[in-house]
């Protein structure tokens, strides 16, 4: 972008100003011609390729190319008009003025462009794209490969829960001893603590300590803690990316804190994984089987053949719309059902209820109830227990299938 340009510009500055100083001579209409030519070509190139980025897309690494200063420098190019007595040579030098002032305008613009109020869109984008660039790097790919050495040399490709939080307080350690926050630390008067979070009481040294209960108090403005999982709030970091890339060494601490978060990201992914087969293991399975096999079986009784609709809905049939909603989504709802014994009934009357509804069964609820086998409970409470199936959140798979 601009910094490809950077040395044109300067020099094209030069240029600008040994001109205006030297002494007329034959030769001075041609140096103000050719001058006025590379000003308006410059200018062109910097409105509708820089300025027309800029506008668009967030740069944070021209921070050596102060547009705004520049601005300034080639307004005071400007020559002095009246100074020169002849009507041809005025005419070069006003050319040229009209293309210095264009060109200081087209300058400020872009510094305008530079560091104008972002969109919360535009921050969240901004620390994406810098996510992406940083993991599509070699450090990036560097950053996985020692943490998958890790996980290999000291917990034999499988770390517990303890290796991973002992791992993601060393690296949030190591963020603040490189200096990550260091500029945040040393202006701080206040610092929050975050207690049940990260331990940094356990740590012996007094001023260490200090310092990461300070650093850890900058990086919460960026890192969100939800669930024990540290989480970059895209935003907040894009934010401080973007007002910060005019400081010192920004580009290095960018790069710092994109590399631990990486590193910490690759742990808790981890942790997540641990959790989660915790989770899986203190749940109860699903029985798919038994309501399945039971359904069928309902729907293959005597009264089914005699009530149904259509000779096509023969065993075959109620099969295969039994087996596809036990490979529905609703699949886990309906095996949660069956799991209560109290609800059983309740299951198979509404599932009855539906077929009646979509016309597979003919006959009202309770000439169908009465024709049920339900060890001898009451019709009444049958056909009730019919009618709640259209309440389900089955029913429009049901009356889809049937449709087909």
């Amino acid at each position: 972008m601009l910094l490809d340009y950077k040395t044109g510009l300067t020099d094209l500055i030069d240029e600008a100003g040994r001109v205006r100083v030297e002494p007329p001579s034959p030769g001075t209409p041609y140096r103000l011609q050719g001058l006025a030519a590379d000003i308006a070509e410059v200018t062109q190139w910097l409105r509708t390729v820089v300025l027309a980025k800029a506008s668009k897309v967030v740069a944070l690494d021209a921070a050596d190319v102060d547009c705004g200063e520049l601005s300034e420098r080639v307004l005071a190019l400007e020559m002095d008009e009246n100074a020169v007595m002849d009507d041809a040579l005025r005419e070069q030098v006003h050319l040229v003025n009209e293309g210095l002032l264009e060109l200081s305008s087209v300058l400020d613009s872009i510094a305008g462009a530079q560091s104008r109020h972002l969109t919360i869109e535009e921050y969240e984008k901004l620390y994406y794209d810098e996510m992406k660039r940083y993991g599509n790097s070699g450090a990036g790919r560097h950053a996985r490969k020692t943490y998958e050495e890790w996980r290999e040399k000291e917990c034999y490709g499988t770390p517990d829960m303890e290796a991973l939080l002992e791992y993601r307080f060393d690296k949030v350690v190591r963020m603040f001893e490189k200096g990550t926050f260091a500029a945040e630390v040393e202006h701080m008067r206040r610092t929050t603590k975050y207690p049940g979070e990260l331990d940094f009481e356990s740590m012996d040294d007094p001023e260490a300590r200090r310092r990461a209960f300070r650093s850890y108090h900058a990086l919460r403005k960026l890192v969100d803690y939800d669930n024990g999982m540290l989480t970059v709030n895209a935003y907040h970091a894009g934010h401080h990316f973007y007002t910060t890339k005019d400081a010192p060494n920004a580009k290095s601490l960018r790069n710092l804190f994109l590399k631990y978060m990486k590193k910490i990201e690759l742990a808790q992914d981890d942790m997540r994984r641990l959790q989660e087969a915790v989770k899986s293991a203190s749940e109860p399975q699903l029985n798919y089987f038994a309501p399945a096999k039971n359904l069928k079986e309902l729907l293959r009784q005597p009264w089914f053949k005699e009530m149904r609709s259509k000779a096509e809905y023969d065993g075959n049939w109620t099969d295969g719309l039994v087996d596809g909603l036990m490979h529905s989504e609703w699949r886990d709802p309906i095996a949660r059902e069956w799991d209560s014994k109290d609800r059983r009934l309740m299951l198979k009357c509404m599932i009855v209820g539906l077929l009646r509804d979509v016309d597979v069964v003919r006959g009202s609820y309770n000439s169908i109830a009465r024709r049920l086998d339900m060890d001898g409970e009451n019709p009444a409470t049958l056909a009730k227990y019919m009618g709640a199936g259209k309440k389900q959140p089955f029913a429009e798979w049901v009356e889809e299938y049937v449709g087909k």
